[in-house]
């Protein structure tokens, strides 16, 4: 990675218009300011684009009631019918329920007394259904917590630009990312970074040449030799 991190910032920031119904948790949370309603979103995005997911979401919303009471004593097939379109439904509903019905035996039906406690993160490591990521959007998301969430399309960007090995996991692309972007707002990078693996840092055929930040990354850096040697031969 030969760039500073406010040259970065500032590509990305000018070339991107983050729109909050493309990203579900975001979305939820401007709409309703309920740390449940954005775990609960954030579950359906797992294996899922926003778009599906954010329908799913809507459907429960409708026909049952995104809280803790509903979900919790709602029937399973229930919840099954009403998130369908996210995919997974049979697993991600159950999650849900049981999550929901832990929040209510032990929790008084309040995810804000976990957010609250000093080890939010790993409490909600241990429920099921709940991994680094999901955890992390809603720390990051209602809190502003200073965590930075790696979906697929963050993973793929950081590893091109060279700040983590291509073999690098979730820990390791996160801190990497929080100790290069230290001084900004880990929320928008987090959206301005997935919107750029998906319009332009692509898995497959990525359009490097109308990237804003090309000049810093070695994928980039990599194929132009690999082209250049090429014409050469």
């Amino acid at each position: 990675m030969t760039c500073k991190a406010d040259f970065v910032y500032y590509k990305l920031e000018r070339e991107y218009t983050i729109k909050p119904e493309e990203y579900i948790a975001y979305y939820v949370w401007l709409k309703y300011k309920d740390c449940f309603k954005v775990l609960v979103s954030t579950i359906l995005s797992q294996n899922s684009t926003d778009k599906s997911a954010l329908k799913a979401y809507m459907n429960l919303e409708t026909n049952i009631g995104v809280n803790v009471i509903n979900l919790a004593e709602s029937p399973l097939n229930s919840i099954e019918e009403s998130i369908k379109v996210s995919g997974l439904y049979k697993s991600k509903a159950k999650r849900i329920k049981e999550i929901s019905s832990i929040l209510l035996n032990q929790y008084k039906g309040d995810i804000n007394i976990i957010l609250a406690s000093p080890n939010a993160r790993e409490v909600l490591l241990s429920f099921n259904g709940i991994g680094e990521k999901t955890a992390d959007v809603v720390l990051l998301t209602c809190k502003g917590e200073r965590v930075f969430p790696v979906d697929t399309h963050i993973s793929r960007v950081t590893k091109r630009l060279g700040l983590v090995s291509i073999s690098s996991k979730y820990r390791e692309i996160s801190q990497a990312l929080m100790n290069y972007f230290s001084n900004y707002d880990f929320l928008k990078l987090h959206h301005l970074l997935i919107a750029h693996g998906r319009t332009v840092c692509k898995a497959k055929k990525p359009l490097c040449q109308i990237c804003v930040i090309k000049e810093c990354c070695e994928y980039y850096s990599n194929r132009a030799r690999k082209s250049e040697k090429s014409s050469t031969t």
